[in-house]
Parts: C-alpha cells; sequence; structure tokens
C-alpha cells in the first residue's frame, strides 16, 4: 500500500456525512417529477386562502415519499407564511392527543400548555388562532396505516377535516402517506366522504434511476475519489435487487466508514461486502423493534412454522394469545407493511395463504 493511500486519523473521507442520513432532504429532487408536481397542485388552493387537497401518497417502502413530501414542505416554508405545513410520523404520535399536540407546536411555536389541558382546548387554540392568522393549514401523516391498527383513524381525520362545523374554520388538507391504498376501504362512510383523497403512486426505482440517486448522494456527501464508478454500480445493482433504497444509501455510508477504519481513503470491494453482512442483520432488528408486541409474537409464530397455511398460523395464534382473526389479520397487515413477511395465494380449492419470511 502506498503512504498517500493512507487516511490520517484526522482525516475523513466524508465532505458531509448529513447526505446518508434518513433526515437529508437533497437540493436537487431526481425522478419524481410528477410526484412532486401533484403534490404542488394540492397545495396551491392553501396558498390562495383555501382548503388544500387531500392526497394519499402510496407505494413500495423506499420509493420516494417521504423526501418528495419534506422537500415540497420545505419549498412553501421558504416561499410563503399562508399555508402552515405539519409533519407527523403517526409511528411516533399515533394518539388524537399526540397528534394534535405536533399541529399545536407549528401553530404556535411551542409545546401545548403543561398543565393537563384537556384535547378539545387543545383544538379551539389550534383552529382559533388560525381564523384569526387568516392562514390555511396542510397536516402530512406518515406511516398513516398506524392509526387503521389502533383504529384512531376516523377520529383523527374527522376532526381535522369537520373543523368547520366545529370550530368555524374550513381551511384544512390532510396528505397521507402509507404502503397500501388498501387499508382506506375499512374507513366508514361518513370518514371516507371527508377524506375522498387523490391518490400519487411511488413506483419503485429502476437500477439506472437508483445510480443516479446514489451517485449524486456520492458527490454531495464524499470527496472526489472515494468510490470508484465501478463500485457505485455494484452498490445500485445491490440496491436494486433488494427493493430499498435506503439500503444502498446506508451501504455507502457504512462502507465508508470501514475503509476509514481501515485507514483508507477509497471504499474497496470488501468493505462494501462486510457493510452489507452487517446492514442485513441491523435491518432486520430495527424493523422487529418498531412492530407491536402481539405482532411480534406472530412473527415468532410464523417462523417457527412458516410451512403452514394461514388458518393453522392462525390457531396457534390463537391458542397463544386468546386473540380474534380481526386482529390477528390486522397484524399480518402490519407485519406486511413492515416489509417482514409476504403473503401468497395457492391456486385451488380454498386459496389457501401462506406466508413468506422476507428478511
Amino acid at each position: 500500500m502506498r503512504p498517500e493511500d493512507m487516511l490520517l486519523d484526522e482525516e475523513t473521507l466524508f465532505r458531509d456525512e448529513s447526505v446518508f442520513t434518513p433526515s437529508y432532504i437533497p437540493t436537487d429532487f431526481m425522478h419524481r417529477d410528477s410526484q412532486i408536481r401533484e403534490i404542488v397542485l394540492s397545495l396551491k388552493p392553501g396558498i390562495r386562502g383555501y382548503n388544500p387537497l387531500n392526497l394519499l401518497l402510496c407505494g413500495p417502502p423506499a420509493t420516494g415519499k417521504t423526501t418528495a413530501l419534506k422537500y415540497v414542505f420545505r419549498e412553501v416554508r421558504e416561499n410563503t407564511s399562508k399555508l402552515i405545513t405539519v409533519y407527523v410520523n403517526c409511528e411516533d404520535s399515533s394518539t388524537p392527543y399526540s397528534i394534535f399536540a405536533k399541529i399545536y407546536e407549528k401553530v404556535y411555536g411551542i409545546s401545548p400548555p403543561s398543565t393537563g389541558k384537556p384535547l378539545e382546548d387543545i383544538k379551539w387554540r389550534i383552529f382559533t388562532k388560525l381564523k384569526r392568522d387568516d392562514r390555511s393549514i396542510v397536516i402530512a401523516l406518515d406511516e398513516l396505516d398506524r392509526l387503521f391498527l389502533n383504529n384512531y383513524i376516523a377520529e383523527i381525520l374527522v376532526d381535522l377535516l369537520k373543523s368547520h362545523s366545529t370550530h368555524g374554520y374550513d381551511r384544512v388538507g390532510i396528505i397521507g402517506v402509507m404502503i397500501s391504498q388498501d387499508m382506506i376501504v375499512e374507513l366508514n362512510e361518513k370518514t371516507r366522504s371527508v377524506f375522498n383523497p387523490s391518490r400519487v403512486f411511488f413506483q419503485g426505482y429502476r437500477e439506472d434511476e437508483i445510480f443516479d440517486i446514489l451517485e449524486n448522494r456520492v458527490k454531495h456527501g464524499f470527496y472526489p475519489d472515494v468510490i470508484s464508478k465501478e463500485l457505485l454500480r455494484l452498490v445500485s445493482r445491490k440496491t436494486f435487487e433488494g427493493g430499498d433504497l435506503r439500503m444502498g444509501i446506508d451501504l455507502l455510508r457504512k462502507s465508508a466508514l470501514i475503509a476509514e477504519h481501515d485507514s483508507l481513503r477509497r471504499i474497496e470491494k470488501k468493505h462494501i461486502e462486510q457493510a452489507m453482512k452487517s446492514l442485513a442483520y441491523g435491518r432486520r432488528e430495527e424493523l422487529i423493534r418498531k412492530i407491536s408486541d402481539d405482532a411480534r409474537n406472530l412473527l415468532s409464530i410464523i417462523e417457527r412454522n412458516n410451512k403452514l397455511a394461514s388458518g393453522e398460523i392462525y390457531e396457534k395464534f390463537r391458542n397463544e394469545t386468546n386473540i380474534g382473526i380481526k386482529k390477528y389479520n390486522q397484524f399480518i397487515k402490519e407485519l406486511e407493511f413492515a416489509g417482514l413477511i409476504s403473503s401468497i395465494y395457492e391456486k385451488g380449492r380454498g386459496r389457501k395463504r401462506r406466508f413468506i419470511l422476507k428478511i
């Protein structure tokens, strides 16, 4: 190894390591022009003093739904004060109070009073200030399926979208973000009629699109020549095969950290291979940590009995937990949305459903 290939203790391969973190919003958002356009169109009425249009962003994991939304919200905040944008991750805030607390923080710039104010008082304060300030508001509910699983979805949507009849304020729009739109049919008629969103679908990225996006991250996040085009194409191919753009971004970051640990100025193939092994395990642990305890228990049963059909899995689950079929199906959906399992239906009498472990 040549001395010039060695990295000194105080040196780094990263020009800006934040480029490889989940919170990073690119300045030049690629391969999502039509989706960005739909989001912008839905917000224009809010900027003009009316209610933004309701949207549902859906598509496979890691296809740019959340990043596109935050990209547009950033542009709105930088260019107008007439429309307040609120982003809520329902994985972290999944109750009516926690969601309205997030809205309160954006409207007032501070958290709600810690004096135990009831939810109705928080709502009244929010809508009163919005009317007084003559501003519209759009609330993005990311991981919307969480509200279906805990049965708060109807209450939250109606409280927000019927505010004109309860608080005399009618300039609210909602953008839901979820993997599949199938759960929308579970809404009752009243909630469907007030929500009634337009759909915006985010398809999986092609391999050449993944390469473009990762190349852009490399340009902004690494110093020149940290990774070769050949190895970047390898990362792009592995990312495409895995179907998860976040994996490719994490793979670049992890590979660079391993190269730094080896005191090298460039990422080598062995660093990528080592990073892939560690990320595969870490990704599974992260997903399992996020699901509910009952879903975790169900996953364990599926892993131990992965050759059994759904009905037989349910019997074992019921015997262990005394949980009924409706909740069982909700937990199956939770595991599917988390990307831990997928369902296949066998042709023939009865159309048996079986589960495939994805990670």
